[in-house]
C-alpha cells in the first residue's frame, strides 16, 4: 500500500485533483465552478447548503482475492476517514479492470471489497458506476465464441476483424452471440451489485446514473467492447451506444442543468498502441455540455484539459486518470 500511495491512487477522490496539481489553473476553475472538496483535512462546503459532494474515482484494482478485498479496502477506508476525513461518499466510479482474468472468484472478491467500503460510507447500488476494462472479458469465453472453418467451407468472404487467421486455409470465425458472453462474468457481478446484469449488447453499453440531490449525471462507457484474447488494440466507444445515449440525454429536462461526467477504462493518449485512437466522440461530448472524463489503463494518476473550441469560454474536459491499487 505505501506503493500505491506514492503513486497517488489517492487523487482517484476527484475533489483530491487539485492537491496533487495546485498549479493546475483549470482543475481549480473547475472546483470552484462546481463546488467540489479540496481534499484538505476540511472538506469545501458550498455556502448555499453547507454541502460537500465527494466523488470517489477508482481504477484498475485487477482483484483476485478476498485477502486482498479485506486489506485494500480498510487502507482506503482508514485514509478517506483519517487522512481526508471523508464521512461520506457520494458516488463512487470504478473505471475498469476491477478483476484480473474475469472469472466469477475474483468478482466474489470484488464484491466483498465494495461490501466493506458500503458498510462505512453507506454505499447504496445506485451510487456504484461500473465499466468494464480488458480484464474484465474473460479470454477463456472470448475464445470459444470463435468456430474454427476450413476456409473453402466458409460462405462468402470473412469479415475483417471478424475472424482469426490459423493457417493459408484455416480460420477461427466469430459466433456473434457467443462472442459477446466473454463480458458473462463482469455482467453477473453488476447485477449482484446493481440489481440487473451489464447488457451484453453493446448499443446499450451507454449507461446513464442519475444523481438528482447532486445535481450530477455519469454516463458509463464500455471501451473494452470490441477487445478479445487476439484482437488487443481495438478499444473504442461504440458509435451506436453513445448516439442513444446523448438523446436520451437532450430530451430529458432533468438532465438539462447537471454537471455531466463521462467514464470508461482507457486513455487517449499513451505511449501504447492500446489507446483509443479514434476521438471523434469526445467532440460529440464537449457539445453535449459533458464537463469532465474519467478513465483507468495507463496505472498512474494524471489529468489533463481537452479543449473543443479555443474562445475564453469555449467548451472543454477536464481528464482525470485513476492510478492503481
Amino acid at each position: 500500500m505505501k506503493a500505491a500511495q506514492a503513486e497517488g491512487w489517492v487523487d482517484k477522490l476527484i475533489a483530491g485533483a487539485r492537491e496533487s496539481n495546485p498549479g493546475n489553473p483549470a482543475l481549480f476553475a473547475f472546483a470552484q465552478e462546481w463546488n467540489l472538496a479540496t481534499a484538505t483535512t476540511q472538506p469545501h462546503s458550498d455556502p448555499g447548503t453547507g454541502n460537500s459532494t465527494h466523488i470517489l474515482h477508482l481504477s484498475d484494482l485487477h482483484i483476485t482475492t478476498s485477502e486482498q478485498a479485506t486489506l485494500w479496502s480498510n487502507q482506503l477506508a482508514q485514509d478517506l476517514s483519517y487522512e481526508l476525513q471523508i464521512p461520506n461518499l457520494d458516488a463512487l466510479i470504478l473505471s475498469g479492470d476491477i478483476a484480473n482474468y474475469s472469472t466469477a472468484e475474483e468478482y466474489q472478491a470484488a464484491q466483498q471489497f465494495l461490501d466493506n467500503l458500503g458498510k462505512e460510507f453507506t454505499l447504496d447500488p445506485e451510487k456504484i458506476v461500473l465499466v468494464p476494462g480488458n480484464h474484465d472479458l474473460n479470454w477463456e469465453l472470448a475464445k470459444r465464441g470463435y468456430q474454427l472453418l476450413d476456409l473453402e467451407d466458409y460462405d462468402g468472404k470473412p469479415k475483417e476483424g471478424h475472424y482469426i487467421e490459423e493457417s493459408q486455409n484455416v480460420i477461427r470465425v466469430r459466433d456473434e452471440a457467443k462472442y459477446q458472453q466473454r463480458f458473462a462474468h463482469f455482467s453477473q457481478f453488476y447485477q449482484a451489485i446493481k440489481g440487473q446484469p451489464y447488457p451484453l449488447d453493446y448499443d446499450q453499453q451507454a449507461i446513464i446514473e442519475h444523481f438528482p440531490e447532486q445535481n450530477l449525471l455519469i454516463l458509463g462507457l464500455n471501451s473494452a467492447w470490441e477487445l478479445d484474447h487476439h484482437f488487443k488494440t481495438r478499444a473504442s466507444i461504440k458509435s451506436g451506444a453513445l448516439s442513444k445515449a446523448l438523446a436520451k440525454i437532450r430530451r430529458n429536462r432533468d438532465y438539462d442543468k447537471c454537471m455531466k461526467i463521462a467514464v470508461w477504462h482507457h486513455p487517449l493518449n499513451s505511449d501504447g498502441s492500446d489507446r483509443i485512437t479514434d476521438k471523434g466522440f469526445i467532440e460529440q461530448l464537449a457539445v453535449a455540455g459533458f464537463r469532465l472524463f474519467l478513465h483507468g489503463h495507463i496505472h498512474k494518476a494524471e489529468t489533463s484539459l481537452f479543449r473543443y473550441d479555443l474562445s475564453p469560454s469555449g467548451r472543454k474536459l477536464d481528464q482525470i486518470c485513476a492510478g492503481t491499487l
